[in-house]
C-alpha cells in the first residue's frame, strides 16, 4: 500500500462519527469533547478535531488519527484497522510486496500450519488419545478445545518436522526462525522442539498464531523436564506483548470494561469454561507494561486472580503497580476453597463466577495476606505485618479511604490507629525525600519538551525571515532530539510556504506527521506571532539546551582525566568554551 491510499482513507472517514460509536461526545466551539475512553475521569479532557482528523486527550496525552484510535479502541494493528475503515468508506487498499513483509508472512502460514497439525494430532489422531483423556479429567470440553484450537504434539523427535519439511516443503531454517524446531548438536538436522505436550496456540490481538506453550502430559514426563515450555521469541512473537487468551476475551472484555487476569493457561480455559469470557493469563510471568497497554485500551478495571500462593501474592502485589500507573481501578479476587482459579472454576463454577463477581480491594488483599503469614503468636508480628502494608495503606490519597484501613489493621493488631498512622507518615516523608530530585528533574524535562513543541508551532505561523533566524540559531546549537530536529529540517524546506500548517497536514513523513499533529493538538494556533516573543522563546529553549549540554561536557571532562586522557580532556575544555559564549549570548537577550 502506498501513502495516498492511507490518505484516502482518512480523508474520506468521518473521525467524529467513529468516535461517536465508543464516547459521548458534545460540540465545543470548533471541536468535539467527551470522556477519554482510554483513562477513567470525571471531567471531559478528550478532543477530537474534525477539520484535522484527529483526537487528544489533555489528561493522559493519548492522541492521534482516526486509524490511531481504532487501534487503541479496538486493540488491534495498523493493517486491520486500515482495512476496516477503508471497507467502510469503500477504498481498495492494495499492498505492496515487501521482503520483510513477506517473510512474515511466510512465518504467519508455518506457525498456523504447526497449530493446525497439532490440533488435528489431539482431535482426530489415534496417538492423541493420552492427551483427550487428560483434557476429560481435566473437564475441558471439546467446545473450549475448538475455542481455543488445542492440540498436541506427539512424542516423538520427528513429527512435525516430516510434515512441515517434507509434506508441506518448508526449509529447516525456516522452522528454526520460527522457533517450532531445535539444531542437533552433531549439527546435522534438526528435531520438534515440542514433544509429548498439550499445547496451546498463542494469538496476536488480530487472530494470527504467534507462537506456542506446551504442557508436558503428566504420564509423559521425565525426570528434570520443565513443566511448561514456550516458544522463543521470533520475529513474530514477542512474549512480553502477548496475553495467552486475549484474542478471544477481547469481545467480552470491550462490552464489560473489565478483565480477569489469571495465571496460567488451564487457569484462564477453566474460567472461560465457567462463564467469564473477560479472562486472560498473564503465562506464569510477570505482568508488563505493554500487556497492560492491551487491556487498557479496552477496559478501565483490572481483577487480579493469580494463584493463592506466595509467589501469587508477591505477583499481585507488582501487578497492581503497573495496572494502577497507567490509570486502571484494580481488584483482587480472593482465591478460597481451591488452590487456584483452575481448581475452583471446574469444580464449582458458580463459586468462581461469585468470586469475579464480588472482588476486594486492594488493600483488604494486602492486609489479610499479611496477616495470613504472620499469625498471632509469630515473632515481631507488628513490625513484620507493618513492612508489608504500610507502603500501600500510605499510598490511599483519599482520608477516610485511608482511615478505614488503618483501623482494620489496628483492630486486627490489637495496636492503636495512632501508632499506624505515625508509620505511614514517617514513610510518606522518607518517600518524599527520595522523590523530590526525581520529580524536579521530571518537571524540568516536560517544560523543556512543552517550551520546544510550543516553539515549532510558533514557526508554523511566523514570518518567513523570523523563521530563518530562529532556525539559524537552533542550527548552530543543534537543540532537539531526533524527531525535533526532522521538524526543523522540514521547516527550513518549506520555508518558503506561504501556509505551513496546510502543508504539514498533509505530510507524509511519519515521524514529522506525528510531531505535527501532537503540537497542533496541543496548542491552539495563533493568527501570527511577534517577533520579540518568538526570540524570547528561542532563547529560553536553547539556554535550557545549552545548561544541559554544559553538565554533559563537565562530566566528560572527569571521566577523561581520571582515564589519563589529556589530549581528549582538552579537546572537550575547547568545546566547553564556545558552548559557554553562546549560552552568555543567549542569557543576554533574556536579561
Amino acid at each position: 500500500m502506498d501513502n495516498d491510499q492511507v490518505d484516502e482513507v482518512k480523508r474520506k472517514t468521518d473521525i467524529v462519527a467513529i468516535v461517536g460509536q465508543y464516547v459521548a461526545l458534545t460540540k465545543a466551539g470548533k471541536h468535539h469533547k467527551g470522556l477519554c475512553p482510554f483513562h477513567a475521569e470525571r471531567t471531559a479532557s478528550f478532543v477530537v478535531n474534525e477539520e484535522m482528523g484527529l483526537y487528544k486527550c489533555f489528561g493522559c496525552g493519548a492522541g492521534g488519527d482516526v486509524i490511531k484510535f481504532l487501534m487503541e479502541i479496538e486493540g488491534i494493528d495498523f493493517i486491520e484497522a486500515l482495512k476496516k475503515l477503508a471497507e467502510r468508506v469503500g477504498v481498495e487498499i492494495v499492498f505492496k510486496r515487501d521482503d520483510k513483509g513477506d517473510e512474515k508472512k511466510i512465518m504467519y502460514e508455518v506457525v498456523d500450519l504447526a497449530a493446525r497439525y497439532y490440533h488435528f494430532i489431539l482431535t482426530e489422531h489415534k496417538q492423541g488419545e493420552v492427551a483427550r483423556n487428560y483434557l476429560k479429567e481435566r473437564k475441558i470440553n471439546d467446545k473450549l478445545v475448538e475455542t481455543f484450537s488445542l492440540g498436541f504434539s506427539l512424542p516423538e523427535w520427528d513429527g512435525l518436522v516430516k510434515y512441515l519439511k517434507e509434506k508441506k516443503g518448508y526449509g529447516e531454517a525456516l522452522l528454526e526462525k520460527c522457533g517450532l524446531v531445535v539444531n542437533r548438536q552433531s549439527g546435522n538436522g534438526v528435531y520438534d522442539k515440542f514433544r509429548g505436550r498439550l499445547m496451546f496456540p498463542l494469538y496476536d490481538s488480530s487472530g494470527n498464531v504467534v507462537g506456542f506453550s506446551g504442557r508436558v502430559l503428566p504420564v509423559l514426563a521425565k525426570d528434570g523436564e520443565p513443566k511448561y515450555m514456550n516458544s522463543p521469541e521470533t520475529e513474530i512473537y514477542h512474549k512480553g506483548k502477548n496475553l495467552y487468551g486475549f484474542y478471544q476475551a477481547k469481545q467480552f472484555i470491550r462490552e464489560k470494561k473489565q478483565v480477569v487476569m489469571v495465571e496460567g493457561m488451564l487457569d484462564l480455559i477453566s474460567s472461560y469454561g465457567a462463564g467469564v469470557g473477560e479472562t486472560v493469563a498473564v503465562g506464569g510471568t510477570a505482568l508488563t507494561e505493554m500487556q497492560v497497554e492491551m487491556v487498557a485500551r479496552l477496559a478501565n478495571r483490572v481483577l487480579l486472580a493469580l494463584d493463592a500462593d506466595t509467589a501469587g501474592t508477591a505477583a499481585i502485589k507488582k501487578s497492581v503497580e503497573i495496572a494502577e500507573k497507567r490509570g486502571l481501578s484494580t481488584k483482587v479476587v480472593f482465591i478460597k476453597g481451591g488452590k487456584d482459579p483452575d481448581e475452583i472454576a471446574r469444580e464449582k463454577p458458580n463459586v468462581w463466577r461469585e468470586m469475579v463477581e464480588n472482588p476486594v480491594s486492594v488493600y483488604e488483599f494486602v492486609i489479610t495476606k499479611a496477616l495470613e503469614k504472620y499469625p498471632e503468636g509469630y515473632d515481631e508480628r507488628i513490625r513484620r505485618v507493618a513492612e508489608e502494608t504500610i507502603p500501600y495503606l500510605a499510598k490511599i490519597e483519599q482520608e477516610m479511604e485511608r482511615d478505614k484501613w488503618i483501623g482494620v489493621l489496628a483492630e486486627s493488631l490489637k495496636i492503636s490507629v495512632e501508632s499506624i498512622r505515625n508509620e505511614i507518615n514517617k514513610f510518606q516523608r522518607i518517600g518524599q525525600v527520595n522523590m523530590s530530585s526525581e520529580k524536579k528533574k521530571a518537571e524540568k524535562r516536560g517544560a523543556e519538551e512543552t517550551w520546544l513543541k510550543l516553539l515549532l508551532t510558533w514557526l508554523l505561523v511566523a514570518e518567513k525571515k523570523d523563521r530563518e533566524e530562529v532556525l539559524r540559531w537552533c542550527r548552530d546549537v543543534g537543540v532537539g532530539s531526533e524527531p525535533e530536529k526532522e521538524m526543523m529540517i522540514w521547516i527550513h524546506k518549506n520555508i518558503e510556504d506561504k501556509d505551513l500548517v496546510t502543508r504539514g497536514r498533509g505530510e507524509k513523513d511519519w515521524s514529522i506527521g506525528w510531531l505535527f499533529e501532537e503540537m497542533v493538538m496541543s496548542n491552539d494556533l495563533v493568527e501570527s506571532v511577534d517577533k520579540k516573543d518568538l526570540m524570547k522563546l528561542t532563547a529560553k529553549v536553547l539556554r535550557d539546551y545549552l545548561e544541559k549540554e554544559l553538565k554533559k561536557k563537565q562530566g566528560e571532562i572527569g571521566e577523561a582525566e581520571k582515564k589519563g586522557e589529556g589530549e581528549k580532556a582538552e579537546r572537550i575544555s575547547q568545546e566547553v568554551v564556545a558552548l559557554n559564549r553562546k549560552f552568555n549570548e543567549i542569557s543576554a537577550i533574556l536579561a
